[in-house]
C-alpha cells in the first residue's frame, strides 16, 4: 500500500511540476557551439535522436560533431531535453528519492538554479552537497544524475 502510495505521490508531483514550469522554451541552445537557436528556425537535419528525445543544433557541422562523439556532449543534451520540456524532473537528480522519502516531507524539499532552470532536490542534505560542488551544471546534469531525476513526461491517453 506504501508503495502505490508513493508511486502516486511521484506521478503527482511530476505532473504539477510541469504544470508550474515554465511553458517549453521557443529558444535553446547548441550543445557543441553554446549559441542560441530558434526552435522554429531548424531543420529536419538540425537535429539529432537522443535518448527519447530531439537534441537541437545551430547548424549541421555542430550536428556532425555531436553525432561523432555524443558521449562528450551528453550533460549538456540532458540538460536541453529538460530546458525544452521534452523530459521532467521526476525525483531528485542526487539521491533519485521524492519528497516523503524516509523522514523527508514535501516542507523538505529543496530549490536551486542553474543556467536559469529551476531543479528540485528533495532535502537541505542534498542542497548542501549540491551548493558545495563546484560544477553544480554537471552534477545535476549528468547521465548518473538525469538517470536518477528526469524523465518522459507522463502522457495523457485519449478515450
Amino acid at each position: 500500500m506504501k508503495k502505490y502510495l508513493l508511486f502516486s505521490l511521484i506521478i503527482i508531483s511530476s505532473l504539477l511540476n510541469a504544470l508550474n514550469n515554465d511553458p517549453p522554451k521557443e529558444k535553446v541552445v547548441c550543445v557543441v557551439s553554446g549559441d542560441e537557436i530558434n526552435k522554429k528556425d531548424l531543420k529536419d537535419h538540425e537535429f539529432s535522436t537522443y535518448k527519447d528525445g530531439k537534441v537541437y543544433f545551430c547548424c549541421g557541422g555542430c550536428k556532425m560533431d555531436y553525432d561523432e562523439t555524443p558521449a562528450k556532449f551528453s550533460t549538456k543534451a540532458n540538460f536541453q531535453l529538460v530546458s525544452t520540456g521534452q523530459y521532467v524532473q521526476s525525483g531528485c537528480p542526487v539521491t533519485g528519492q521524492s519528497p516523503g522519502h524516509n523522514h523527508h516531507t514535501k516542507k523538505d524539499f529543496k530549490k536551486v538554479t542553474v543556467e536559469g532552470l529551476s531543479v528540485e532536490l528533495c532535502c537541505a542534505g542534498c542542497l548542501k552537497k549540491v551548493n558545495k560542488s563546484k560544477d553544480k551544471f554537471s552534477m545535476l546534469f549528468s547521465d548518473k544524475s538525469f538517470k536518477k531525476g528526469f524523465d518522459v513526461p507522463v502522457k495523457k491517453s485519449k478515450k
